[in-house]
């Protein structure tokens, strides 16, 4: 039995699963929401500028989770580490050994960058603002770089 039960579970609380437990709240004013986020922090998305039909300019701020639900009063961010998914029981776990049930299930647990040697550490693999401020400290002492990959990240720190 879960310790608590939400119609919608969000993993998750990055920009995607931000983005998804607020659009629930507004298509779903009558559910409840439960977004589930290993951090203290939620990122938000500030300044959104539609720039063309498909595309959009915006940024990304870290906020304490009180802000999304004092926005969005059927939205409940719980801090907690996933350690299993059941979806038989429909039932997420947590590493404090409490369990939240569901009636759907958002997985927003972002992506995880292709390294080229994981055990080297002057290899990094930057995603989030937290491998950003790893790459910054490390460069600090750097005399050369060399960047791999052409995504928009690679694209941007060139």
């Amino acid at each position: 039995m879960a310790s608590e039960s939400g119609g919608y579970v969000v993993l998750g609380g990055g920009i995607a699963g931000v983005t998804c437990a607020e659009t629930l709240s507004i298509l779903c004013p009558e559910e409840r929401i439960l977004l589930i986020t290993s951090s203290n922090l939620i990122k938000a998305v500030t300044n959104l500028q539609k720039i063309t039909k498909t595309l959009e300019v915006f940024d990304v701020k870290e906020k304490p989770h009180s802000v999304l639900e004092n926005r969005f009063p059927n939205i409940k961010v719980i801090h907690g580490s996933i350690v299993n998914i059941n979806p038989e029981l429909k039932e997420v776990s947590l590493s404090d050994n409490s369990t939240i049930g569901y009636s759907s299930l958002c997985v927003c647990t972002g992506g995880t960058p292709k390294l080229i040697n994981k055990e080297n550490t002057y290899v990094l693999g930057i995603r989030d603002t937290e491998s950003v401020k790893v790459f910054q400290e490390k460069l600090q002492n750097a005399s050369r770089i060399a960047v791999v990959g052409n995504g928009g990240i690679a694209t941007e720190l060139v």
